[in-house]
């Protein structure tokens, strides 16, 4: 196979130091915000309880703080600015929990005082499920920026290409293959440098996860390439379908027990991103599906561009 794109697209980004520059400092960026804001410190949840639930002021602790009010016109209000994120009172037996800003909190101190459910998982369980899945979306979005070559190659170029003897197939894969080095290192370099100064640490799965993570980004961007007429066309469409399918993945929100996001999220593979991030975080083993996933979209996203691609010589 002759490599003449992948060295001519490489030996192009060094060249154009600003423009690899920009490409770094993105996934830079991008990772330290995302590792700030998961290992900050939270704030305490302030709740306040009646007299008749004066028993739940032993809940105190370093993520609670409970404090006995007397339950005053006033307390929607304080609900309302921030004062208090709940309040508390007893009636029949059972506790009520009343909240305004935060229906979750509600809902799982209720299922945690009248039912016994868990209330609080351990603060550091989704540090690389959010971390991974961030990276995810940012790597889908920075794979079309880095597509850039592959239009210009469009202006008459690519057709010379063909010319020298590099078939069809050659050509995407040596497209994707550039793609997804630029991507693999600045990702990889990023988290080795970022993650242990926020106490995080880099194992061989982190590795793996990263490495998958960017072979899909690169496919999924040159099969949007394929399908669109300029660069700027598929970077808006990327990054909107990047987004919008992160946030219906229920990767990064709990999704609605029997809603319509509840049925189809399954569909999205910022899903199964995100459930490699939880194996770092809880050590979960059964990943065979979400690889499985995730491996099965990036074929079928490099089949496609690659069809896609050959109708396009064909014009």
């Amino acid at each position: 196979m002759k490599f003449i794109i992948l060295r001519n697209n490489l030996q192009r980004f060094l060249k154009e130091k600003t423009y690899a520059i920009i490409s770094f400092l993105l996934v830079f960026i991008t990772i330290a915000a995302t590792s700030f804001v998961v290992t900050m410190e939270s704030q305490k949840v302030k709740i306040g309880v009646t007299k008749t639930a004066i028993e739940l002021l032993e809940m105190n602790d370093n993520n609670i703080s409970v404090k006995e009010v007397e339950r005053d016109m006033n307390y929607y209000t304080n609900l309302i600015s921030g004062e208090y994120d709940a309040y508390i009172n007893k009636e029949d037996g059972k506790y009520k929990v009343t909240t305004v800003r935060n229906s979750t909190l509600g809902m799982k101190l209720s299922q945690y005082l009248n039912e016994g459910k868990s209330l609080i998982a351990s603060s550091d369980n989704n540090y690389y499920k959010i971390i991974i899945t961030v990276m995810a979306m940012s790597s889908m979005i920075l794979s079309l920026i880095l597509y850039r070559y592959y239009f210009d190659d469009r202006n008459g170029l690519d057709k010379r290409i063909y010319l020298s003897g590099v078939s069809n197939f050659s050509y995407v894969l040596q497209q994707v293959l550039f793609n997804f080095l630029i991507l693999f290192t600045t990702n990889l370099l990023s988290s080795f440098i970022l993650l242990p100064l926020f106490d995080l640490n880099i194992s061989w799965k982190l590795v793996l996860y990263i490495l998958l993570i960017e072979l899909f980004s690169a496919n999924f961007g040159m099969f949007l390439s394929t399908l669109t007429k300029k660069n700027q066309g598929a970077l808006i469409i990327g990054t909107m379908v990047s987004v919008i399918t992160m946030l219906l993945s229920g990767a990064l929100f709990s999704v609605k027990i029997g809603s319509v996001q509840d049925k189809i999220h399954y569909i999205f593979p910022q899903h199964y991103f995100s459930n490699l991030g939880k194996n770092i975080d809880a050590n979960l083993t059964n990943l065979a599906h979400s690889v499985t996933v995730i491996v099965g979209y990036t074929l079928l996203f490099f089949l496609l561009a690659n069809y896609l691609q050959n109708q396009k010589v064909g014009e």
